[in-house]
């Protein structure tokens, strides 16, 4: 099992970094890995809201399907799912900072096959680019003050 943590600091509030973030229909703007995500049934998350995703990974084309299985607005949400051989579960937590956000990620993933092989060089990239995200949402997120 595969475990990493991350978090940062984003200079906006609670609200409006849940919103954004909880939305999965904006996960292709800020992760590189997602290419389109579809959200059934389209509007506002909730558990059990499902996410279709494409996308890549260390160059290979991915489908994956994703289901919310908790929700506490503006505090946290948790979705579990993967592609393939790879099954996980990442959880979002929102604290504010001053007036900012503090985004708190954790995910698990047990992978399997290729993966399982590959497992340092996988936990090394997933780390990459999760922090990577992470900066592109910030910068993102913060562009839109004003």
């Amino acid at each position: 099992m595969i475990t990493l943590e991350t978090s940062l600091d984003i200079q906006r509030p609670v609200e409006i970094v849940f919103a954004y973030v909880s939305d999965m229909r904006n996960s292709p703007q800020w992760e590189a890995a997602v290419k389109e995500a579809q959200v059934i049934p389209d509007g506002p998350p909730a558990v059990g809201t499902k996410v279709k995703a494409v996308g890549t990974f260390l160059g290979v084309k991915l489908e994956a399907a994703f289901e919310i299985t908790a929700l506490e607005p503006n505090r946290s949400f948790t979705y579990k799912g993967g592609a393939g051989p790879a099954v996980g579960e990442t959880t979002m937590r929102f604290e504010p900072v001053g007036k900012g956000t503090r985004l708190s990620v954790t995910f698990h993933m047990e992978s399997g096959g290729l993966f399982k092989i590959a497992e340092p060089l996988l936990i090394s990239q997933i780390k990459k680019q999760m922090e990577a995200d992470g900066q592109r949402l910030k910068a993102l997120l913060e562009a839109q003050q004003g």
